[in-house]
């Protein structure tokens, strides 16, 4: 069977077994939606009636269904604590995830791709461990403490932004940069440590491999054989590494937008777990898997690009 159609079926039963799995975690939780919207002063009447009104005594076939249903379309009910459906509710949190989430894989791959290479060709034990510290401390350092350092040292000495005041790009697309461009470098720099480690090892291994011998002896240059052959099968495993940082970053990166006091999606979902909105936990969670699933579906589809020697599963 053709690599693309059987990737895309496991794609779309891995999303349906996802939906089932996310609907039941939250049917067995021991809560009632309509208590809680209602509060604890709320009568048994006037509980039975919501419960009725919210479908919650309907049977679990049919609530999945229509969670199922729901979900196709777009569709995962209203929200417990804000009462407005929850897809409006999430999508005006998309756009300061999807913002920060891009700039920093601009800024990761941006940086981490030539500090790779140069780590690679470093021919001395000098250039080596420049390189083993310098990735080292960008690991090293927590995400909300690098928060923390971007905050004082850009916001409040340099005052090249200000701590805390988020401009939607609706507003003012330029001042939307100008500001994420500081939580994206929190999210980025350990990435970055990550990435270069990833990179330099696979050239390593690659620049070892006889076809590089190879195509020396046939006259090519160090310069070809790297940008023609050694960095293209370099890549692969860096691909698969790079999906799984924007799959964790389009996620919701949760400290560092408590930190910047940004309004992204894993902010709602510190704040609707702690106060039991189950209906949007539940769709970040689909939405969580959903966008690791497709990641890593186009991860396939470019790894299989770079080498057409993968054959299929």
């Amino acid at each position: 069977m053709n690599y693309f159609i059987k990737k895309t079926i496991a794609l779309l039963a891995t999303l349906l077994v996802a939906a089932f799995l996310t609907f039941l975690a939250f049917e067995v939780i021991p809560s009632d939606a309509a208590l809680t919207k209602l509060g604890m002063d709320a009568t048994e009447e006037e509980v039975e009636a919501l419960r009725e009104a919210m479908g919650l005594n309907r049977s679990l076939p049919v609530r999945y269904g229509d969670f199922l249903l729901g979900a196709v379309k777009g569709d995962f009910g209203d929200s417990v604590q804000y009462g407005i459906p929850v897809t409006r509710l999430l999508a005006n949190r998309f756009g300061v995830t999807i913002g920060l989430a891009l700039l920093s894989f601009v800024l990761i791959v941006g940086i981490s791709v030539p500090v790779g290479i140069l780590a690679a060709r470093a021919k001395t034990k000098t250039g080596e461990g420049f390189f083993a510290f310098l990735t080292q401390i960008m690991m090293a350092v927590p995400p909300f403490f690098l928060g923390m350092l971007i905050t004082l040292l850009f916001g409040i000495v340099l005052r090249w932004f200000a701590p805390g005041s988020y401009v939607a790009a609706g507003d003012d697309f330029f001042g939307f940069l100008r500001f994420m461009v500081f939580p994206a470098m929190a999210v980025a720099i350990p990435k970055i440590g990550m990435t270069v480690r990833f990179l330099q090892s696979s050239l390593k291994e690659q620049m070892q491999a006889d076809y590089v011998r190879t195509a020396k002896s046939k006259g090519c240059t160090k310069r070809r054989v790297l940008w023609a052959h050694v960095l293209r099968n370099a890549m692969i495993p860096v691909v698969t590494f790079l999906t799984m940082v924007m799959a964790e970053i389009l996620a919701g990166s949760i400290v560092i937008e408590q930190v910047f006091n940004l309004s992204g999606i894993g902010r709602l979902l510190a704040v609707s777990i702690s106060g039991r909105d189950y209906p949007v936990v539940r769709a970040i969670v689909l939405y969580t898997t959903a966008v690791v699933v497709v990641l890593n579906y186009g991860a396939d589809m470019l790894c299989r690009f770079l080498d057409p020697r993968i054959k299929e599963m």
